[in-house]
């Protein structure tokens, strides 16, 4: 009995000495104010900056809650607590409802549209026969399983999927931005418009979809193309993605699409251009492993995810793989459209594509010698879609829509620009702050 009793007091004073080591060291840790970050790699943002003080703010002690809430944000080893506490929920089945973004979003009921194809307008210059399909049948990837929602991620089989409600003004500001800046440049450049889908729309079955009260990618797409001036190239991917969701064309710890993902997309631009598309196994490739996207970020860095990260593969342009591009110092760099970023944050691998978001950029091809022309004006989806085209056209640039203080009209009077292409994914193309931005630079 004396020596259950001695052995019970060993094991408490064990536990008080380890309990009070852990406390004394992790407010060491806190003490190392030059250790501490200012901005995080894994959620992407600005930590919590110390509060200046003042009189007032000392005095209604909102000094006081700033400083507590810069110590919590900016402590040396949040990001691996968080992930540490993450991992040991998910092992232990523990889940907790986490709102990522607008997870009461509700979806507006999509329009209905005249189904009949509209005729595709003249081209210029004229195009070159298109490719014949193929016939052979295509493995099925969708995904029927069901998972946990994550706000507006939703997390199933150790991949994130981006979910789409459909905003009634958002799309018709858009469609009716798009036929005023047609009929601004309609004499002068052909105008082409791609809606990309997110992920949900092309991987998810629709019994996922309709239980969490998601639109139809799809009819959405064709509401706004069929919003849009006959006139308008409208090049619908929809299909073609689909018929390919078995392959690896959206990343399952971000929101983007695959570098090949936009080729499949770059094909039926191609077929709306009346160009023979190239075959993606004549690229030369880049590829850097482990990347952890924003849905990792975004969802408190899911150890489901944390199980499936992904890989980034680039297809280098023939023609050239040189790039410029100005940011937001107005200094003009010299880049690559696909650039070798291993040495950058794995959270950050998706610069791999021209260049990033930046306000503006342009590369030219030598060994096309026609003149040929066009401004992609897009988000960050179209960074994977870019180098796709390159290979085209003599000349190629292209503005991202939410960070440009460039107009349309000057470019196309400043660079002799013959193809404008606005490459926005569907949450963009009816989101009404970024279609404010379009009308913007449409002038």
């Amino acid at each position: 009995m004396k020596k259950l009793k001695r052995y019970n007091n060993m094991i408490r004073g064990i536990k008080i000495v380890t309990f009070g080591g852990l406390l004394v060291l992790m407010g060491f840790i806190g003490l190392l104010w030059f250790a501490r970050p200012k901005t995080s790699v894994v959620e992407k943002r600005n930590l919590t900056q110390f509060p200046t003080l003042t009189w007032s703010s000392f005095w209604d002690g909102s000094f006081f809650k700033g400083v507590d809430t810069w110590y919590a944000d900016t402590y040396p080893i949040r990001d691996l607590l968080i992930s540490g506490n993450q991992s040991l929920q998910e092992r232990y089945g523990i889940k907790s409802d986490q709102i990522v973004g607008n997870a009461a979003m509700v979806a507006d009921e999509i329009p209905d549209v005249d189904a009949t194809p509209r005729p595709s307008p003249a081209l210029t210059p004229t195009p070159m026969p298109s490719p014949s399909p193929s016939e052979e049948p295509l493995e099925d990837g969708t995904v029927s399983a069901f998972g946990e929602m994550q706000g507006n991620i939703y997390i199933t089989n150790n991949c994130g999927y981006g979910l789409y409600y459909f905003g009634q003004d958002g799309a018709d500001t858009f469609a009716n931005t798009m036929n005023q800046f047609y009929t601004n440049v309609k004499d002068k450049v052909n105008v082409y418009v791609m809606i990309i889908p997110i992920s949900s729309g092309i991987m998810l079955d629709e019994a996922v979809l309709d239980d969490m009260g998601c639109s139809d990618q799809d009819k959405a797409i064709q509401y706004l193309y069929g919003q849009m001036n006959p006139g308008i190239h409208t090049v619908s991917i929809y299909d073609n993605l689909k018929k390919h969701n078995a392959e690896y064309i959206y990343f399952h710890t971000d929101h983007h699409w695959t570098a090949l993902g936009a080729y499949y997309a770059y094909q039926m631009y191609c077929e709306e251009k009346g160009w023979e598309p190239h075959k993606v196994e004549d690229y030369e490739t880049l590829e850097i492993e482990d990347f952890m996207g924003t849905f990792y970020s975004s969802s408190n860095q899911s150890y489901e995810l944390a199980e499936n990260p992904d890989t980034v593969i680039g297809y280098i342009p023939k023609g050239t793989n040189d790039m410029e591009m100005v940011l937001d110092d107005g200094i003009t760099y010299n880049w690559w459209i696909v650039n070798d970023v291993s040495n950058y944050p794995n959270s950050e691998f998706y610069a791999m594509f021209s260049g990033g978001d930046n306000s503006f950029s342009y590369a030219h091809n030598e060994t096309i010698h026609d003149g040929s022309s066009v401004v992609v004006i897009k988000d960050s989806f179209g960074n994977a879609f870019i180098p796709w085209l390159v290979d085209h056209y003599e000349h190629i640039y292209w503005i991202d829509v939410r960070y440009t203080d460039n107009t349309i009209s000057e470019m196309v009077e400043d660079y002799g620009i013959q193809d404008v292409l606005v490459c926005l994914n569907i949450y963009n193309g009816t989101t009404a702050g970024v279609t404010d931005l379009l009308a913007g630079i449409g002038q």
